[in-house]
């Protein structure tokens, strides 16, 4: 239990040290471009709700509806996101039908550091249904090279499932030559790390906990501007395992029972 204490002091204090950077970074220019607010609202319809790769929803029939708010203002910003399933299959209660299983709230800070080089700090809760809530916070930063955009982000749970997730993102924008379109294209890697043996076993070994290279996730956008604030993307995407345990793991807490997924939809979404 102090072990456990002594990480959560730990990383607080790199939180605290990594604001205070962010913070100092910030000139005059810098501060008179973002003072003014801002906000975006979307919503996804997908086939399947797909968490670092592990399917929390069933695919077989049905759909997710994913709505989001964002409030920005001086590198500041507040997301409420949430997942309602048409079809929930939970497995850790009742089938409900049409449910509204998931409620996230992300405080975060993001600030240009150096030209291209972008660093960010934040909380996530996650309000969850029928098990224990969650509570992450993480530390990242993204560089922005010629021809793509790399970042790499640390979480810690702190909560409930105590472990640590880091996530690799490789991700570029295509702009077409109509219309103001454009295309996004991304690749995502997790690897998890975790302290909770009952949540997230270790298939090979029952006694411990999971720890290695856990999915990865390709994804891709057509971004369709409509009037001056909307845009519509239709999207696809598609979740794999990167080892054969963590398959295995996958398998076992995705809610469909498969280790790879394929999903896709369409997003509707409004920024001002």
């Amino acid at each position: 239990m102090n072990s456990y204490r002594s990480k959560k002091r730990t990383i607080g204090l790199i939180c605290i040290l990594m604001l205070g950077v962010l913070l100092g970074s910030i000139s005059p220019a810098m501060a008179e471009d973002e003072d003014r607010p801002t906000a975006s609202l979307s919503v996804d319809f997908l086939t399947q709700y797909v968490w670092r790769g592990y399917a929390l929803s069933d695919d077989a029939k049905g759909m997710v509806i994913q709505p989001s708010m964002t409030f920005g203002y001086k590198g500041f910003a507040l997301n409420i996101w949430g997942n309602m399933d048409t079809d929930d299959k939970n497995p850790a209660g009742p089938e409900d039908g049409v449910a509204w299983n998931e409620t996230d709230f992300t405080l975060s800070y993001s600030r240009e550091i150096v030209p291209n080089l972008t660093g960010n700090v934040g909380v996530i809760y996650y309000a969850l249904d029928k098990v224990d809530d969650s509570f992450e916070v993480y530390l990242g930063a993204s560089y922005a090279l010629p021809w793509f955009t790399v970042g790499l982000t640390g979480y810690r749970e702190v909560s409930h499932y105590p472990g640590w997730w880091a996530q690799l993102d490789l991700s570029r924008n295509f702009k077409l030559p109509c219309y103001d379109m454009s295309i996004d294209v991304g690749s995502t890697f997790i690897f998890q790390d975790s302290d909770d043996t009952l949540a997230y076993t270790d298939p090979s070994n029952p006694d411990q906990a999971f720890s290695g290279f856990l999915s990865g996730t390709l994804t891709a956008a057509l971004n369709i501007p409509v009037a001056k604030y909307f845009t519509i993307s239709p999207k696809v995407g598609y979740a794999f395992p990167l080892s054969g345990e963590a398959g295995d793991l996958i398998e076992n807490l995705s809610w469909d029972g498969d280790d790879d997924h394929f999903f896709g939809g369409i997003r509707i979404s409004a920024a001002f």
